[in-house]
């Protein structure tokens, strides 16, 4: 039933995101142990989001076309990642922990298309409330990663945390494929590659998924930048420890566990419009706060206030993009907006630095 493909993909959305979310927090340490500059650091997460933007789209056409298969893809995106994170932890130079993060955002990317996809097909009348919840998954594994991973960062080497990080990953691989091994779209109906390509070119003929696109990539150009160097300004500037760091940065997202559904439910009763416009001025306003939150009780609230939005608003436009494409280009579209974010965003990391 779509309840249960709701909440089965929702726990694997909270498994994908404390993985993703992981290394934010490990960012530092990896500075601190390769001596890498501002720049350098900044280009990890550039690496990061460019890899995974370019196998957005590839993954949605392969989604699009292999329907009985997605079960296999969703299981693969979690085995990748865990299998990244173990070369990242074994790469014996700068050079080298380049291409293992470039596979880290590759591997987290493989996940949206088929799982997006399948809520949006199931949930077609309540597409907007699905996609949040499912969004909130990934609100709770951002706000669990920084939490658990900041307070093993005590105890640990962050090279043994990548380690251990591949055994769960696997367990977890297995346990998704057997799970949703029935899963697939449009009831398996095979599509031929001229419809496929018809609807691609429909997708690129609409201005205003275009625009979504756009706005959708600016937003995350902002996003990638403040949450690439909140934890290394929280390290480096405000002096937090590493579990201290990561409290903090887990109110970057905590937030959202309620938001997310709630602007969901606003999208579908009133509209995408008037969700996203005032939501991603009040988002604007608040990151230029942090200027003059300090280090006191002023950040918290900002964080707080930001949360609200950071990733809500995400979900939001996601919805509206779906509702603008067609049944057989469904992951195809997922593909092309996670992919627009991915592009537009590599270069703020580098810029930030």
């Amino acid at each position: 039933g779509r309840l249960f493909l709701l909440v089965t993909l929702t726990l694997g959305h909270i498994v994908m995101h404390w993985f993703q979310q992981s290394f934010l927090i490990l960012l530092p340490e990896i500075k601190t142990a390769y001596s890498l500059s501002s720049v350098q650091a900044g280009s990890l997460q550039s690496v990061r989001s460019i890899f995974g933007g370019l196998v957005n789209f590839p993954a949605g056409f392969i989604t699009d076309m292999f329907r009985t298969r997605w079960a296999i893809i969703l299981a693969v995106s979690v085995a990748w990642i865990g299998l990244a994170y173990l070369l990242v932890g074994l790469a014996p130079s700068f050079a080298l922990v380049l291409p293992a993060v470039a596979l880290v955002g590759m591997g987290g990317a493989v996940w949206h298309p088929p799982a997006l996809s399948a809520l949006s097909q199931r949930w077609a009348d309540r597409r907007g409330t699905a996609l949040s919840i499912h969004g909130v998954g990934g609100s709770i594994g951002d706000t669990l990663a920084p939490l658990s991973v900041g307070a093993l960062l005590l105890v640990f080497t962050w090279q043994r945390l990548t380690f251990y990080g591949v055994f769960p990953a696997i367990v977890l691989a297995v346990m998704v494929w057997y799970v949703l091994r029935n899963i697939q779209g449009q009831e398996g109906k095979s599509i031929t590659l001229k419809d496929y390509f018809s609807g691609v070119a429909g997708l690129f003929r609409n201005k205003v998924l275009m625009l979504l696109v756009l706005s959708g990539g600016i937003r995350a150009m902002g996003q990638s930048a403040l949450l690439t160097f909140l934890p290394i300004y929280f390290r480096e500037d405000l002096g937090f420890s590493t579990a201290r760091g990561g409290l903090y940065f887990s109110l970057v997202t905590v937030m959202g566990i309620v938001s997310q559904p709630a602007l969901g439910y606003l999208g579908d009763r009133f509209g995408r419009k008037p969700v996203l416009v005032p939501g991603l001025v009040l988002l604007g306003l608040f990151n230029m706060a942090l200027v003059i939150a300090g280090a006191g009780p002023g950040l918290v609230l900002t964080l707080l206030c930001i949360s609200i939005f950071v990733y809500a608003l995400g979900a939001v436009v996601l919805a509206a993009a779906m509702d603008l494409s067609g049944k057989a280009v469904g992951a195809t579209t997922v593909g092309l907006l996670f992919g627009g974010n991915f592009v537009f965003s590599f270069i703020s990391p580098l810029i930030a630095g």
